[in-house]
């Protein structure tokens, strides 16, 4: 699949309960209207909640929105339609700073069971070079799945206002783990060992 994630970030003069709020209605039924989409997720950053690491505290990122494609042509033309246009012009009342991410997922799903684990998007910034998240997961404790992104393209939202968030993404991976003693436990190691990766703990909210 061809998977666009957006990093949003909320405006100043909104508060996270009010970004929240209204990311998830109007702007999500606005968003599951985007012809050829597959799949559409918003991913809600916990900043407080133990996966949620000071590396990606200081990217500000306050969520994530998925969207899957069966093709590179399906998603240009989903992003190229009027409903995209619709999106962009709502983006406007509550989103601060944006980038997005073009990536393939090899076909990978979240594994079974994932509704009740805890998930985190891991992160490398773009100025970090090549990074193996792969490499990094294997290493991680209650680890119930994962999916590594190859990205293939990346930068500000074309045809949007919203300004670009001001970096970009050199690697990209979902993670669902089982339980907060293994969270707590992955932290210290990532802590010590891949400082570089930014941790974000994310309450799901999937809307097909």
């Amino acid at each position: 699949m061809i998977v666009s994630t957006s990093l949003i970030r909320r405006r100043e003069d909104i508060s996270p309960a009010a970004f929240k709020s209204h990311w998830l209605d109007p702007h999500g039924p606005l968003t599951a209207k985007l012809p050829g989409a597959r799949k559409y997720d918003q991913n809600h950053v916990v900043a407080d909640a133990p996966g949620t690491n000071d590396a990606a505290r200081r990217l500000r990122v306050d969520g994530f929105p998925v969207l899957a494609f069966d093709s590179p042509e399906s998603r240009r033309l989903s992003h190229g339609s009027p409903e995209m246009a619709a999106c962009n012009k709502d983006s406007l009342f509550f989103i601060g700073a944006v980038a997005r991410v073009i990536s393939d997922d090899g076909g990978a799903q979240a594994p079974a069971g994932s509704e009740a684990a805890i998930k985190q998007l891991l992160l490398v910034p773009g100025d970090r070079g090549v990074f193996a998240l792969p490499d990094v997961i294997a290493e991680l404790d209650g680890v119930l799945g994962s999916i590594s992104h190859t990205i293939l393209e990346q930068g500000a939202a074309p045809s949007s206002a919203v300004p670009f968030i001001g970096f970009g993404v050199s690697a990209l991976a979902e993670l669902w783990v089982r339980d907060d003693r293994s969270v707590v436990a992955n932290a210290a190691r990532l802590e010590r060992e891949a400082p570089e990766v930014a941790t974000f703990a994310v309450q799901v909210h999937r809307f097909f």
